[in-house]
């Protein structure tokens, strides 16, 4: 099977991964393989198509197949009859990469995230927030991208909170494509049935980085971008509700290890709010919001040291 690398380890997959980098040949960290997956093992947490227990997490989706995430090393799948690679693939990088992160503990925060010189600036915001935009608008500024959709965060010796880059492509809407001008001629779908696509990126970030701001991306009926510092008070309620489907964190008995993350990110890292107008604004002008008020905050900080 090839390796790949994804999220700092290493991937063995029976499975095509195209948009995943090849890694050197040797002992995989995790390994996905085609094999036999229960219907229901009757696991501690049972909740609609998934039910969970520490390091096991198993999940059916009616058109596709089955999947079990064990032990933070292993993703087995048992495909249904008419379901393609793409499908399998989409559910592989998204929902059972989700599970193997936290069993890894990696904390999946949903969030694009590029390099600065001064370290990883992160934007976060719920679905049509305008992440998507808002990312290749800080591309086009030549930061290179640490990951399109979600971040993986670790922590290191110091206490320091690290983004892990995720993989070397974006995943737009047709539309956003559009928006950023670029065309979907020839690029592959995410999933055949729907037009989204992945765009392979010239700008990737592979090594993991020091965090140094986090933003939550905001649409409002505002006329102009507002960017402000959250409150104190706010910030670990912020970041909680980003963590990727963060309900899996209580199916494997980790939400004390998902909350004491979120802690340890707000103690160490600046998080602002980013109020996006209703109409267009384009996304260079946000990314230079973004980094302007960064860098502002940051002076302020110097100055009254």
């Amino acid at each position: 099977m090839p390796n790949y690398r994804v999220y700092g380890f290493i991937v063995a997959s029976d499975l095509p991964l195209p948009v995943l980098p090849r890694a050197e040949a040797g002992e995989p960290d995790v390994t996905i393989a085609a094999g036999p997956v229960p219907g229901t093992e009757g696991l501690r947490t049972q909740f609609r198509n998934w039910e969970a227990e520490p390091d096991r997490f198993i999940a059916t989706f009616h058109e596709t197949g089955r999947f079990l995430v064990s032990g933070g090393n292993r993703i087995t799948y048992h495909r249904f009859d008419h379901a393609d690679d793409s499908q399998v693939v989409s559910i592989l990088l998204g929902t059972c990469m989700a599970a193997l992160l936290m069993q890894r503990r990696i904390l999946p925060l949903h969030s694009c995230s590029v390099r600065t010189d001064q370290g990883a600036v992160l934007v976060m915001g719920v679905s049509g927030a305008g992440k998507s935009t808002t990312l290749g608008g800080l591309m086009a500024l030549g930061l290179p991208m640490m990951a399109d959709d979600v971040t993986g965060i670790v922590f290191g010796e110091s206490g320091q909170p690290m983004a892990i880059p995720a993989f070397p492509a974006t995943r737009l809407w047709q539309d956003s494509l559009e928006k950023l001008g670029h065309g979907t001629a020839g690029l592959p779908r995410v999933r055949t049935d729907l037009a989204k696509f992945y765009r392979a990126v010239d700008g990737f970030h592979p090594e993991a980085e020091p965090i140094r701001a986090i933003v939550y991306l905001k649409a409002t009926n505002a006329s102009e971008p507002r960017f402000h510092p959250i409150e104190l008070a706010q910030r670990t309620e912020c970041v909680s509700r980003f963590v990727h489907r963060k309900n899996f964190l209580d199916g494997m008995h980790l939400r004390r290890w998902g909350f004491d993350s979120a802690v340890a990110i707000v103690r160490k890292v600046p998080l602002f709010e980013l109020a996006r107008p209703s109409g267009w604004v384009e996304p260079v002008d946000l990314a230079k919001t973004i980094l302007a008020g960064i860098a502002a905050s940051e002076d302020m900080v110097r100055a009254t040291a």
